[in-house]
């Protein structure tokens, strides 16, 4: 597994590019010290995925099976969200999706990153981000 920046759009050959990814796209800001990736129910790790950056919330549905899974604590602000599907520059809807978490001093998470790669060409990407301003966090690496 590689990232190849020499096109337009960074690119990954799979999911675990989406650890590189994250932590070279947050380094700057809140950078991300736990990836955790996503995985269905059904065992399948590709998903179609809507998301709210204002609301800062996200969901995915398993590609699959279809099952529907809301990410992180974004189930709490869905009712507010006006939600879109992400869709690759290259037309793809599918994914394989990693959260990136940054924490506080104190280890509860701070801020939630989400992380993408097309299946279909491999661009990575970060659809939305939001922060956590509650505690405790634990349960949020389990709700990816």
């Amino acid at each position: 597994m590689s990232i190849d920046r020499s096109g337009e759009y960074w690119t990954g050959t799979g999911a675990g590019d989406l650890d590189e990814y994250l932590r070279e796209l947050t380094a700057d800001g809140y950078p991300a010290d736990r990836i955790v990736h996503a995985r269905c129910g059904c065992g399948h790790d590709r998903f179609e995925l809507l998301v709210d950056a204002n609301e800062g919330c996200a969901q995915r549905a398993c590609s699959s099976c279809g099952r529907k899974h809301f990410i992180c604590d974004s189930e709490e602000y869905w009712s507010d969200a006006d939600p879109e599907e992400t869709a690759c520059p290259c037309g793809g809807t599918a994914f394989e999706i990693a959260v990136g978490f940054s924490h506080r001093a104190d280890a509860s998470v701070k801020w939630i990153t989400v992380g993408q790669r097309c299946t279909k060409c491999g661009v990575l990407g970060a659809a939305v981000d939001w922060k956590v301003d509650y505690g405790p966090t634990e349960q949020l690496y389990d709700q990816v």
